[in-house]
């Protein structure tokens, strides 16, 4: 069945073309039994392109990325200021901060990725918690919301290499060993905003000056066409599994019970066959199973015999 859709695939002929980012944003959210607050937003990102990075700069010194193409891969590179401003009231500020020293913390992170294809996956999100090794204290956290510290530092926040299948799916990296740690600054003046420093210096990967959210984004090709976009949406496997279903439904449905017909279809007479039948039926009903096996194997051997089956159903 595989081999027949492969086949399907490929007299098809859908060209691969290039699926870029088109935009990202980034977001920040903290969550206790109070309530979830987002911390930081951005969508102030620039994607940079594989050959706009400079020379000196290497983003796979383990050379994970030797094996794709280099038009696929995409540095996104974010600024550290929130876009949005902080507008939290005061007094839901307090109960917040009561809720982190009565329960659980629980920090997520989010990357939201805008394609122009498959259609109906143009954007796809990636969201994940950050281990609660990694969590800052609660403490450390209130003394910022209260404004006794400026910041506090999360380990580990997410992976910086994702992987955007031509299906629409986000993953990271399995050798992936360079998450990302940041600072979270909140600034007090004339409003309130969050700002979001990446530990590692960005430079080695191109940003420059923006040290905010950053990823390297292998964003892989997908097939045009109708064959391509339907391979899109389903991918190959999803594709190959539905043959097997609807496929496997047909034969069930027509080859069901098969074992309880005998078939007598295009034979000139069967009344000779149907009458061992009913014997055989007779014979179970009064418990003659030794008759019964007789008459069993007698039916087998004219079927098995095309003589044999030609002699019982002449008309003659």
């Amino acid at each position: 069945m595989l081999s027949i859709i492969l086949q399907m695939y490929s007299s098809g002929n859908p060209t691969n073309i290039a699926n870029p980012i088109n935009d990202a944003s980034f977001q920040f959210d903290i969550k206790t039994a109070g309530g979830r607050l987002t911390l930081y937003q951005t969508t102030l990102c620039e994607r940079l392109g594989w050959d706009d990075l400079s020379a000196n700069v290497n983003i796979d010194p383990q050379h994970y990325l030797d094996s794709y193409n280099v038009n696929d891969i995409q540095v996104i590179c974010c600024q550290a200021d929130a876009s949005t401003m902080w507008l939290v009231p005061e007094v839901v500020k307090q109960q917040f901060i009561k809720s982190l020293n009565s329960s659980k913390m629980d920090i997520k992170f989010s990357w939201v990725l805008t394609r122009d294809r498959p259609k109906g996956k143009e954007t796809v999100k990636y969201e994940r918690s950050v281990d609660p090794s990694d969590l800052p204290k609660s403490t450390e956290v209130e003394g910022v919301l209260n404004g006794s510290l400026s910041s506090f530092r999360i380990h580990n926040i997410c992976p910086r290499t994702f992987r955007v299948t031509g299906s629409g799916d986000v993953r990271p990296f399995e050798q992936e060993v360079n998450d990302v740690s940041a600072d979270l600054v909140l600034h007090h003046r004339n409003s309130e905003w969050w700002s979001f420093h990446d530990i590692k210096p960005l430079r080695s990967y191109g940003c420059g000056a923006l040290s905010g959210p950053m990823a390297v984004i292998v964003s892989e090709e997908t097939p045009q066409g109708f064959l391509g976009e339907t391979l899109s949406k389903f991918s190959i496997w999803g594709l190959y599994i539905t043959f097997v279903l609807a496929v496997g439904r047909f034969i069930r449905l027509q080859c069901s019970d098969l074992r309880m017909r005998i078939p007598y279809e295009n034979l000139p007479s069967c009344d000779r066959l149907i009458a061992i039948c009913e014997d055989i039926y007779a014979a179970r009903a009064e418990g003659e199973l030794g008759v019964e096996e007789v008459l069993y194997w007698t039916l087998v051997k004219i079927y098995r015999s095309p003589h044999m089956l030609l002699e019982y159903t002449n008309p003659d």
